[in-house]
């Protein structure tokens, strides 16, 4: 989107009374890379990852997802930690100056051998400018992973997004189409103190012609189990 749509798009949303909440540019498909070994792959990464600063601040948008992009297989993880760490540390420092705040995703081993704990999070988040980043919480990740919640709770007040979606058969379903225990998640994560926003993430491939119905379901899935009105 150019500078007039994106306004065009702003002043659609405020007509709504809605806002954006977070921005999640694409990160987990070729070419798109931080931890790429290949330079020109990597600068095409992080000037992707400029163009939604520049959205979200016109968007009014608070945040914008970032994750650490993935090393080759065969070589050292470490290297392509440093990649990663390198190419977050620069989106940091412009995102910074725009006054959007990077938060952090762990991936599953099948998006990246880079960063997959809430541990690595942490270890990422304080080699960046003081501020410029904070953790989230992908639900379907977690319990891919066979991670506990309260692992991500140690993050305390800097968890500051949640991807909440269903799982099994499938990933990234509507609510109640799978088996997760969503409402247990929920009152875990309100007695810990959570404040942050919730973005429901169902992009399973049965929803792709009709997306706007997944979000109908999950938020009647919401209201049936009492969690709003």
């Amino acid at each position: 989107m150019d500078e007039a749509q994106l306004k065009e798009k702003a002043a659609q949303i405020r007509s709504r009374e809605l806002s954006v909440c977070c921005i999640t540019p694409e990160q987990c498909q070729y070419p798109v890379n931080l931890a790429a070994e290949d330079e020109k792959i990597r600068e095409y990464s992080i000037r992707n990852f400029e163009r939604a600063f520049y959205a979200a601040e016109i968007l009014k948008c608070p945040k914008v997802l970032v994750s650490a992009g993935c090393g080759y297989f065969n070589k050292p993880v470490e290297d392509a930690w440093k990649r990663s760490e390198e190419s977050l540390h620069r989106l940091s420092e412009k995102a910074q100056k725009r006054g959007v705040l990077l938060v952090l995703e762990t991936l599953t081993p099948l998006s990246s051998n880079v960063l997959n704990t809430p541990e690595q999070q942490k270890e990422m988040i304080s080699l960046m400018p003081s501020g410029s980043m904070k953790p989230m919480l992908d639900i379907g990740q977690m319990v891919y992973m066979d991670q506990k919640i309260e692992r991500y709770l140690a993050h305390g007040e800097e968890l500051a997004h949640i991807h909440l979606h269903d799982s099994h058969p499938a990933v990234h379903m509507a609510l109640g189409d799978g088996d997760l225990p969503i409402c247990e998640y929920l009152d875990i994560l309100e007695s810990a103190g959570y404040k942050g926003m919730y973005a429901l993430e169902q992009n399973d491939q049965r929803y792709r012609s009709n997306p706007r119905q997944a979000d109908i379901q999950s938020i009647g899935w919401l209201k049936k189990q009492g969690v709003f009105d």
